[in-house]
């Protein structure tokens, strides 16, 4: 997971966050619908608050609609598998079916226990231009344990992504570490005050959301931070896909 040293993951994600030059920004984008403006903002600053149980009234019930259409057309190349006790990284490259996206990015895991024997989920996709410095992500196994999860890391991630371009929702689902259902508390460094979002169209069903938020940290200076995340309706309602919600680097 990214984060800024000494601060949970949620709060170090925000605090990390810095704009790439050449991303699309809330301010370039269309006008949402009343509706779906709503929701992706108090998605974005229940998320900042650790609010997991609003979080989880924001998501689509169906698998199908959690996860959406696979943002490749085709299985990205995986390099650099590394772990860090029970956080991993695996670099992607590839060609995005949305073309705002970058050609690039990781995806970051968590090492599960199910039953009696462990696994690696898959947990977020994040694109990037460049990684910020400030992001306290694992840049090598550095334990001889560490470089032994390096195999099964890989393969999660080759897992989960051959589920997805196949359409298998119910087996994505078993690779996905949902972070959502986990309680966190509210972070007392970070606050967001204030945030812009606009609603572009997408390859990817539904609407891709741009959003530009305002950041207060405690001690720090205070920050603006973009990413995207994508908002599906369901049954009338709508919703945001928790996985493929991502600050830009």
């Amino acid at each position: 997971m990214v984060a800024v040293k000494g601060m949970p993951i949620a709060a170090g994600l925000i605090g990390a966050a810095l704009l790439a030059a050449g991303w699309p920004t809330a301010g370039d984008a269309a006008p949402l619908p009343p509706e779906a403006a709503k929701v992706a903002q108090d998605f974005l600053f229940a998320f900042s608050r650790n609010d997991r149980e609003a979080i989880r009234h924001m998501l689509p019930q169906s698998h199908a609609n959690l996860f959406g259409p696979c943002p490749f057309d085709r299985m990205p190349q995986l390099t650099r598998p590394r772990a860090d006790d029970r956080v991993a990284a695996v670099d992607f490259a590839a060609r995005a079916t949305d073309p705002d996206l970058p050609g690039r990015g990781l995806i970051v895991l968590r090492l599960v226990e199910e039953g009696a024997s462990r696994a690696w989920r898959v947990r977020q996709i994040y694109w990037f231009n460049e990684l910020p410095r400030e992001a306290n992500l694992p840049d090598r196994s550095r334990t001889e344990a560490d470089r032994r999860q390096e195999p099964a890391v890989r393969q999660a991630a080759l897992e989960f992504l051959r589920a997805w371009l196949r359409g298998k929702w119910e087996t994505m689902h078993e690779l996905t570490f949902r972070w959502w259902e986990v309680p966190r508390r509210e972070p007392r460094w970070v606050k967001m005050t204030h945030v812009d979002v606009a609603g572009s169209p997408t390859t990817l069903d539904g609407i891709r959301v741009d959003f530009d938020a305002s950041l207060r940290l405690v001690s720090l200076l205070p920050k603006h931070v973009r990413g995207n995340l994508w908002l599906v309706q369901e049954e009338g309602r709508w919703r945001v896909r928790p996985v493929t919600f991502s600050f830009l680097f």
